[in-house]
């Protein structure tokens, strides 16, 4: 894996083997930004996968290289969390498994496919991420799109349409930071806020479910008992895609048990 490293144009992202890290205030590196180089560079290592480093700037290639020799530099700087809340987002179809199951599950187990085989099948997509994704749950930040963006690239609508609100949001399962890094196969591989291998049991973890109304109909009645309480139906109705987020981070940062 080639780790770029610079000011990029877009916000980033993993692309054909290589992770294009942006950097906010390039050349200058954050504690945060450079605790998930380190991470990330320690999860490929995990994968027998060797990183190379790709700099525009020696110094941030000093700084890199030494954090990396030296771990403990870095080992008590919390990952940044906006929200308290990381969710994973997913379709109608998937939220009908999912909570009729009881559980989220990674790729590989919900296709009984090799990690291979879907980076294969994705090769062409927007995220044609690194085989050993498959194996996860992944999650996004609480108040990020990211998820919904996921959710949108089999059939992406135009900006029109994400600003009127002509398309159909993702299910959003939201789980407490905090609880989900109880989880003991949970991992950070510096790329996202967190992720999970293999499956996730939702009576143990999930915070809240949030569901776009216009699915009501098609999902409620497919809800195990013990999930109800936790599935809200949240109307989307004439909302872009901005507005869309805003209502939901609302709803879940306020929500009382």
């Amino acid at each position: 894996m080639i780790l770029n490293i610079g000011k990029h144009e877009s916000i980033g992202g993993i692309l054909h083997g290589v992770y294009y890290f942006n950097l906010w205030d390039y050349p200058n590196i954050d504690k945060i930004e450079l605790k998930n180089i380190v991470a990330f560079i320690n999860y490929e290592k995990s994968y027998n996968r060797h990183t190379e480093i790709v700099c525009d700037d020696e110094k941030v290639v000093a700084i890199v290289e030494n954090a990396v020799k030296n771990p403990e530099t870095v080992e008590n700087i919390l990952f940044a969390d906006t929200t308290d809340f990381v969710y994973h987002g997913t379709g109608l179809y998937g939220a009908q498994k999912i909570l009729s199951g009881g559980k989220l599950l990674s790729a590989t187990n919900v296709y009984k496919k090799t990690g291979e085989e879907l980076a294969y099948e994705k090769r062409d997509s927007l995220w044609n991420d690194p085989a050993d994704f498959f194996e996860y749950i992944m999650f996004c930040n609480g108040d990020d799109m990211t998820g919904d963006y996921v959710v949108l690239s089999e059939n992406f609508p135009s900006e029109e349409n994400l600003e009127k609100g002509n398309f159909n949001a993702g299910v959003r399962f939201y789980f407490k930071s905090d609880d989900i890094i109880r989880h003991p196969y949970h991992v950070f591989d510096g790329y996202h806020p967190v992720k999970v291998k293999n499956e996730i049991l939702l009576s143990d973890y999930l915070f809240l479910c949030i569901v776009p109304e216009q699915y009501k109909v098609e999902l409620e009645n497919l809800v195990l008992s013990e999930l109800v309480p936790k599935v809200h139906y949240l109307s989307q109705k004439g909302m872009g895609l901005s507005q869309w987020n805003d209502k939901v981070v609302d709803f879940v940062k306020n929500y009382s048990v």
